[in-house]
């Protein structure tokens, strides 16, 4: 591939997997605005924040089956269509304010539909990164891996600067001429790559039928739970049942997941167990970084939007730099698992110094300010995320392979853990309140919470490498008595 081709492919990368996150990011911060344009309270608004991420996690499970039935070009283009009119009927919708039952009506539906469509690019952008050949798949990876920190860096600013002065209107609009102009890109892009075509249907599958299904009805039960406490808190008598069909889905995934044929080959038990591991590892750090209960514990107690921003800033800066850094050292040097435990440690340092916010933690060995805990506990979290999340995607991308595909369910992994720890503490503090007649979340029990996931993130690394590690010795055997023979 020469330059151009390159410098097509490399924002296509970006702008794949980082549009998902602006869409979700302009909701959050401009939750209040969408909460007066549309007449309806916070809590809802939250409600259909759920209705988007719900679409986005279907959309990243199923985006691998899509792929495998679709050429990733069309599959890519229909998506941005999609988008781009979404986008459009957000813009129309701001612009033209129609009655309040059709604007609520409106965005409960234009919301999912751009979020499953752009949540789709994630996966099909991450094999355009090996349309580069095997010279440019490492820098194309990384900017991957940068995508979504940098989303999350520089949406807010744009929805700061762009809403209050033009309007959401104008943002929306640009927002649909930015996935309307990658169409362009994509078709292109298909000039420097060989023809591709589907996959035949006798092609190895990445998930079975029986797991996909059963997958899918566990996230429809887990995203029905979480918009129904969403809009009436967990004493809805709807909760139980709901609560009982999840965990029954729950044991009907693990069932399934059990009876899948396994692979006997030793290289490839060694290799699935390390990915496994790995997967695991990302979850729980994602389940640890919500990054949503230490804002409100400043909104809470009165500090000033400015701090509030700045931290958030920072703290996706701290991302972006620590994924960038990531990947230019692993693009040299192998050097994933370090990599990954020093982020976890570093994460879990930056988690563990929130207990500091409601004074469990006491730092009496030097007087620091409290707005500077603020900023360095949030920064080191980001940091440490930043360099753990980016030296997993290229450990599971080194060991899994191309071929195998486990690579396309990272994006999914992220964004299911990051659920599953916001929805995991939004009922525990539920719980909490309603069990004390307080009004105050624990927030104190929360942040320690969110630095144990973060420590035992390590746990499944270590145990699935013990795991694998017996298989080496008997392979080494094997080899050298067919060597001998």
């Amino acid at each position: 591939m020469n330059g151009f081709g390159l410098l097509l492919l490399l924002p296509l990368v970006l702008l794949g997997n980082g549009l998902r996150s602006v869409i979700a990011s302009t909701v959050f911060v401009s939750e209040g605005s969408f909460a007066s344009f549309l007449s309806i309270t916070v809590e809802a608004t939250a409600a259909i924040m759920e209705l988007l991420m719900g679409a986005v996690l279907v959309s990243l499970l199923v985006a691998p089956w899509l792929m495998r039935r679709i050429p990733t070009k069309h599959l890519a283009v229909w998506m941005c269509v999609l988008a781009g009119a979404a986008a459009l009927g957000l813009a129309a919708l701001f612009r033209f304010a129609p009655p309040v039952d059709m604007r609520v009506a409106l965005v409960v539906v234009l919301f999912p539909m751009a979020g499953f469509a752009l949540a789709t690019l994630a996966p099909i952008s991450q094999t355009w990164a090996g349309l580069g050949g095997p010279r440019w798949d490492k820098l194309l990876t990384g900017a991957w891996s940068v995508a979504m920190p940098l989303a999350f860096l520089v949406t807010p600013q744009l929805v700061r600067v762009v809403a209050p002065r033009n309007g959401l209107d104008i943002f929306f609009a640009g927002f649909a001429l930015v996935v309307l102009l990658l169409i362009g890109a994509i078709l292109l892009i298909g000039r420097y790559a060989e023809p591709e075509t589907a996959e035949p249907e006798d092609a190895p599958s990445l998930i079975s039928g029986p797991l996909m299904r059963a997958a899918f009805l566990a996230l429809l039960m887990f995203e029905g739970l979480t918009f129904l406490t969403s809009l009436e808190t967990v004493r809805s008598p709807l909760v139980p049942p709901l609560a009982a069909l999840f965990a029954g889905s729950l044991w009907y995934l693990a069932r399934t997941w059990r009876a899948e044929p396994r692979s006997t080959s030793p290289e490839d038990s060694d290799s699935r167990s390390r990915v496994i591991g790995l997967f695991a590892a990302l979850f729980l750090l994602n389940v640890a970084t919500t990054g949503f209960f230490d804002t409100a514990y400043l909104v809470r107690h009165s500090c000033s939007s400015t701090l509030i921003d700045d931290r958030a800033t920072l703290a996706a800066f701290a991302q972006v730099i620590a994924a960038t850094g990531t990947a230019m050292a692993l693009a040299r040097w192998s050097l994933h698992m370090p990599f990954i435990y020093a982020g976890i440690a570093l994460a879990a340092v930056g988690l563990l110094s929130y207990l500091a916010y409601p004074g469990v933690l006491l730092l009496n060995f030097y007087p620091i300010p409290d707005n500077a805990i603020f900023l360095v506990s949030r920064v080191v979290t980001g940091f440490g995320s930043g360099m753990a999340t980016t030296a997993t995607i290229f450990a599971v991308s080194r060991l899994a392979g191309a071929k195998s595909g486990a690579q396309l369910f990272l994006a999914f992994t992220i964004i299911i853990g990051t659920e599953i720890g916001l929805e995991g503490f939004e009922l525990l503090s539920q719980v909490f309140t309603l069990s004390s007649g307080g009004t105050l979340p624990p927030y104190a029990l929360i942040f320690l919470l969110q630095a144990v996931f973060a420590l035992l993130a390590i746990l499944p690394l270590i145990l699935c490498s013990a795991a694998s590690a017996p298989s080496k010795p008997a392979l080494a055997i094997r080899r050298e008595e067919s060597a001998g023979r």
